[in-house]
């Protein structure tokens, strides 16, 4: 038996015991959450990290199936957990470590997982794998499904499309990385209007043609520096505009057709991006949260100290989710960025929640998945 701690701010904070993998909290005191939104269910452990590791970190995002969840970690294994109780159901080794998002193909009833050596897996629901497929460079992001085809970036600049039934390459479109420094990450494509849009470290945003990768613009978003120019954010739509961000350029909404610009805000390391309900949310480190109209108006900001790199904000009901790196999870008031909770585990979370109705599922930097219930 070991003491699991889990600190939650407003102020609050509970003590709990736990034995095995798996721990089931269903009894919660409503006092123990002063803003009375989230209820902890279960926590279970996927991956071991010494007491005394420095900093260790875990950024993988799950994909909920039916009755689980299937999500990675940088031990290397696949794994599928049992939304109800936390339960392992299967686990599978790959070739790496899972710092990308998983993403669900119903259509092929399988789910596709990049691995930081470089290979793009297709697993089924069993956890057997379909195919695989070598890149070049470490597979940080999730991927695009687009008709028959699956895209996916890597952190050498590198866009790869690959038949989603049986993985036979289709088309790749790279480019040369900056001399000097980058910011660690990269973006995930994006599919929109048959077109492929991705970011790169030397600061350009491209439109590629989904079924050749044939570019159809390339549009520089580097600021007057030649330092840290990297597209980092994946992209999001509104209407006809596309919404990128380069980390020294700032946030900019073009034209998806051609790529003109029609804004663009000063925005520095805007990194995460997300677009619900017809507004537009951005996080950044330094400048923490903000929502806008399409148009690039500020409806609110809401600073968020120390939180490290945010993830991109996901709206649940009244509610915006994501996490900090540094600071765990947040979750804030969608009408104003009002900040109603923080769930932090110890150790921060660089991983995305995953949101399911009411539900979130979350990987700590601690190696643990945590089920969290929303209360609206």
């Amino acid at each position: 038996m070991r003491a699991l701690a889990l600190a939650l701010a407003l102020g609050g904070a509970l003590a709990g015991a736990c034995g095995g993998a798996a721990v089931r909290r269903t009894d919660v005191d409503q006092r123990e959450y002063p803003a009375n939104v989230a209820h902890l269910r279960w926590r279970t452990a996927i991956h071991e990290h010494g007491m005394f590791e420095a900093r260790p970190e875990e950024a993988a995002t799950g994909a909920v199936v039916g009755s689980k969840i299937i999500i990675g970690s940088r031990a290397g294994k696949l794994l599928a957990i049992n939304t109800t109780d936390g339960r392992t159901l299967w686990s599978t080794a790959l070739s790496g470590g899972i710092d990308g998002e998983t993403r669900y193909d119903a259509t092929r009833g399988q789910v596709y997982v990049g691995s930081d050596d470089g290979y793009f897996y297709a697993v089924d629901l069993a956890g057997q794998i379909r195919w695989s497929y070598k890149a070049k460079g470490a597979v940080e992001r999730g991927a695009e499904l687009a008709g028959d085809l699956v895209y996916f970036s890597t952190a050498a600049d590198r866009v790869v499309a690959l038949e989603a039934q049986g993985g036979k390459w289709r088309w790749q479109y790279e480019r040369e990385a900056p001399e000097g420094f980058t910011i660690h990450g990269h973006a995930a494509p994006r599919a929109h209007d048959g077109a492929v849009f991705a970011g790169f470290s030397d600061g350009y945003l491209v439109s590629l043609n989904g079924q050749s990768g044939e570019v159809l613009w390339a549009k520089s978003l580097a600021a007057a520096t030649d330092q840290f120019v990297d597209v980092d954010a994946t992209p999001a739509f509104a209407g006809d505009l596309v919404i990128a961000s380069s980390y020294s350029g700032g946030l900019y909404a073009l034209r998806s057709r051609d790529g003109d610009v029609r804004w663009r805000l000063n925005i520095e390391g805007a990194s995460a991006l997300r677009l619900a309900e017809g507004r537009l949310y951005v996080a950044a480190p330094r400048e923490g949260l903000a929502a806008l109209t399409p148009d690039g108006q500020f409806l609110w900001r809401q600073g968020l100290a120390d939180a490290g790199d945010l993830t991109p904000p996901q709206a649940v009901g009244p509610y915006l989710v994501f996490s900090g790196c540094r600071a765990g999870l947040f979750i804030v008031e969608r009408s104003t960025g009002r900040l109603l909770q923080l769930f932090n585990p110890g150790r921060g979370a660089c991983a995305a929640p995953v949101v399911e109705g009411k539900e979130l599922y979350l990987l700590t930097n601690s190696g643990s998945v945590y089920a969290v219930s929303l209360v609206f």
